[in-house]
């Protein structure tokens, strides 16, 4: 049996990032906790974003961009330079971000002759601005998310969701019906990942609310509400839940 694809693998074969730092400060980051952990940055330093130099050549399969990273106003003439330059080598690229409507509409002005070669998937995990604004305190709000998502959508560029970590399960088929119109590639669900190894001094009730959301019954409830619409996709970590109950 060939082994699962987990994490970017899942969405696609090569990353790229043109920045170190993020101005969003998620509380979850996998890549400020190891940046922490290996002694890069503090979590007062995360949000310092430094231009690095970004491997740009002609990929097998589809590039990421960026992981480690998103695309801010601060860092967003570094990022368009970063996404031309691999469009121009003939990539197929996914970018993925907590969109800044502002960024976005550049983004498609720039981008518009490569719209077939690229696809946006916007991170939404919620559409509570308390809870994203706790989890991911620099993000942009839920209404310019959206505005971002129908402004590419509208443009004629593919559009997908990320809602991992979903941030609020007990409103997520609400979430999925309300962006549903303006997808048109999938909507990925998946839970909060390594929280004790990524996550400190976050508030306790607020945990629990998350494990809560998380656990085996959660899921498999979620599952059955969503198994029959065609732009549903699991993540890994909903995957190995729904296995194990025999359910895909």
């Amino acid at each position: 049996m060939a082994k699962r694809k987990t994490g970017t693998r899942e969405w696609s074969d090569s990353s790229v990032n043109c920045s170190r730092g993020c101005k969003h400060n998620c509380r979850y980051c996998y890549a400020r906790a190891t940046a922490v952990q290996r002694g890069v940055a503090t979590l007062d330093t995360w949000t310092n974003t430094v231009d690095i130099r970004p491997n740009i050549r002609k990929y097998n399969g589809v590039v990421m961009f960026p992981t480690q990273h998103d695309i801010t106003p601060e860092n967003l003439d570094h990022c368009l330079s970063t996404l031309t330059g691999l469009l121009e080598v003939g990539n197929e690229v996914l970018v993925v971000s907590k969109p800044h409507f502002d960024c976005i509409k550049d983004i498609c002005k720039v981008t518009e002759k490569f719209k077939d070669k690229m696809l946006f998937r916007f991170s939404i995990g919620s559409y509570s601005d308390r809870i994203l604004g706790y989890w991911e305190p620099g993000a942009p709000c839920f209404e310019e998310r959206y505005n971002s998502l129908a402004h590419s959508f509208m443009l004629g560029f593919k559009t997908s969701i990320s809602c991992e970590p979903c941030l609020d399960t007990s409103k997520v088929v609400q979430l999925f019906h309300t962006l549903k119109p303006l997808i048109s590639d999938s909507f990925w669900i998946g839970k909060m990942n390594r929280i004790e190894d990524r996550c400190s001094g976050i508030d306790p009730a607020e945990l629990e609310r998350i494990y809560r959301g998380q656990t085996d019954d959660k899921i498999i409830d979620l599952y059955k509400q969503l198994r029959n619409e065609p732009l549903i996709r699991w993540k890994e970590s909903y995957q190995d839940v729904l296995e194990r109950f025999n359910l895909i």
